[in-house]
């Protein structure tokens, strides 16, 4: 880790184009030091059900940043096709959440869908595509919500049909339409004609380790086959590939294997070719016969896995010495479309406001949640449904009340969103060393940000279930002596069943919430936080998030 001082100025990713990664510096200035935790005596006397913690900030280095780019979205293939995701109402979800996002069409419907272009625009559709149909129309609708929104999209294209048949793992198994290659490329060809620079990349397959028995290495040269046919097809436009967005594994096998396959390619350059390293992670499971629970989300178990993960995807990509982003193009709380109970409850706020900073100061560029586009709360259709897996989600983001709601063009945030919008609040800048120890992490997550402006935010995150516990945490901050003042943010619940809650509607983000038209009723307030001596004690209750800023007026 290699930030060196504080006082330099930094580099961070700020905007991804086709042509790669553009850099803006950030000043990284204030602060002393590092998060060390520790259970402290010299901390103000707590409550017996307390628990007093105190924390010390300090630099380190090669530590992540917080870049305005770090949150997105995966939406499906087939919500493309059938129009969900291209609805005027989408426009106004993404705009909430910032104005640099990227979203990721993909999914599982990747194999599943139509691309009607080119040779293959008048084509009848195949009774295999139940994802539906893709053409022009659809680029069009999209390239509108993306000027409006601000966001860039990578565009995901079938792989099983390309490769040999007998590398199919389960063929009879949804078996996908007879796409080709050159297809695949007008669709990526009309895609750059009507998006330009909103085209970030082009991604081959989807967990090609699921639906396949091709090795990293022939899935790598599978790649190069792709892209020297979107080369030649568009020889100006410099359109890179994604991959190799492998499975939901907790070990890097997929990836160590891809990289290891870059690495001996010696006569390419992975620069000029791969826009992003893609990989895919939940840290649950609701696949066959397992089951997710609120507990397992948000357990120390899980924080450590995942933090594993996360270090060994930049521990294996740091090994090209590329500057290629790490990107997690598809994640959320529970694998095969979420655990109703756990991915529509409130313990989701809580989680990927933690999830989406400890992916940030692992220095993974950006986490893309996945989501549906057009379900109706609670109506979600089974695994064996004709409709899956086109839209229907337990992990989506935004759902509507009922189906004339949706009608209506109007969505409900889901406890997901507010955990999103939270993340939003916290300034861009670089992460200072959370010294918290593991033995804490049942109780509290810990974060800081140091902004370029010389502010420090800090991000407390009281995991614990205000329907079981009383313990609150009473963080003690030691600051240096700039900072005078301080204001928090508050992310909570008012429901009596805490964590288990599925009532959006009693979420909010500094006393505010969300409009059914994803328009917050106003900025997220704050109250004021005490400095005194350099020292700040800030009490964090059960099942509660605070976004504090500490700054010298």
């Amino acid at each position: 880790m290699d930030t060196g001082s504080l006082h330099m100025v930094r580099e961070i990713v700020s905007r991804r184009g086709t042509g790669g990664v553009i850099r803006r510096s950030l000043s990284a200035v204030g602060l002393a030091t590092a998060l060390t935790a520790s259970v402290a005596a010299a901390a103000p006397a707590a409550p017996a059900d307390s628990t007093a913690i105190t924390l010390t900030p300090r630099g380190v280095p090669d530590t992540g940043a917080i870049t305005g780019e770090n949150l997105g979205f995966s939406v499906e293939s087939a919500d493309l096709a059938h129009g969900f995701l291209t609805k005027p109402r989408m426009s106004q979800w993404l705009k909430t959440l910032g104005r640099h996002g990227v979203l990721r069409l993909g999914g599982y419907s990747m194999d599943l869908v139509w691309p009607a272009f080119g040779a293959y625009r008048d084509a009848p559709t195949p009774p295999e595509a139940i994802g539906g149909r893709v053409d022009r129309s659809d680029l069009l609708r999209l390239k509108a919500l993306l000027r409006d929104s601000g966001w860039k999209a990578t565009l995901g294209v079938p792989l099983k049909k390309i490769i040999d048949p007998s590398k199919i793992k389960s063929p009879t198994k949804d078996p996908s339409p007879p796409v080709t290659l050159d297809q695949a490329v007008a669709e990526v060809k009309a895609a750059h004609e009507i998006l330009g620079d909103d085209l970030l990349a082009v991604e081959i397959g989807n967990e090609y380790d699921n639906v396949t028995t091709l090795t990293p290495a022939e899935y790598y040269a599978t790649m190069k086959q792709y892209h020297a046919a979107i080369k030649q097809a568009v020889p100006h436009a410099n359109i890179k590939v994604t991959g190799p967005s492998a499975n939901t594994a907790k070990t890097n096998t997929q990836l160590d294997g891809f990289v290891a396959a870059v690495q001996a390619d010696t006569g390419s350059d992975p620069r000029q070719m791969i826009a992003e390293f893609t990989n895919h992670l939940y840290p649950q499971s609701h696949c066959g016969s397992s089951n997710a629970t609120i507990a397992g989300l948000l357990s120390p178990d899980t924080y450590v896995t995942d933090r594993n993960k996360l270090t060994g995807i930049m521990d294996i990509t740091g090994r090209l010495n590329s500057g290629i982003p790490a990107v997690i193009n598809e994640s959320n709380s529970a694998s095969c479309s979420g655990q109703p109970g756990v991915s529509d409850a409130y313990a989701t706020s809580l989680w990927s406001l933690d999830y989406l900073l400890q992916t940030a100061q692992n220095r993974v560029s950006q986490v893309q949640f996945h989501t549906n586009t057009a379900a109706i709360c609670g109506d979600f259709k089974a695994r064996d449904s004709k409709d899956y897996p086109i839209s229907y989600r337990y992990y989506g983001a935004f759902c509507a009340a009922d189906q004339h709601a949706l009608d209506s063009n109007r969505l409900s945030a889901a406890p997901l969103y507010y955990g999103l919008w939270a993340f939003h609040q916290v300034p861009e800048g670089r992460f200072l060393d959370v010294g918290l120890p593991d033995t804490a992490l049942s109780r509290l997550r810990a974060y800081a940000v140091e902004g370029r402006n010389g502010a420090l935010t800090m991000v407390l995150i009281n995991v614990q279930d205000p329907a079981a516990s009383t313990g609150d945490d009473d963080v003690t901050v030691n600051l240096p002596s700039a900072y005078r003042s301080g204001d928090a943010v508050t992310l909570r619940t008012s429901a009596t069943d805490g964590l288990a809650s599925v009532d959006t509607s009693a979420i909010s983000l500094g006393d505010r919430t969300l409009s059914d038209r994803g328009v917050p009723s106003g900025r997220p307030g704050s109250t004021p936080v005490q400095v005194s001596g350099g020292r700040s004690t800030v009490t964090v209750a059960p099942g509660t998030a605070q976004i504090i800023t500490f700054s010298a007026r």
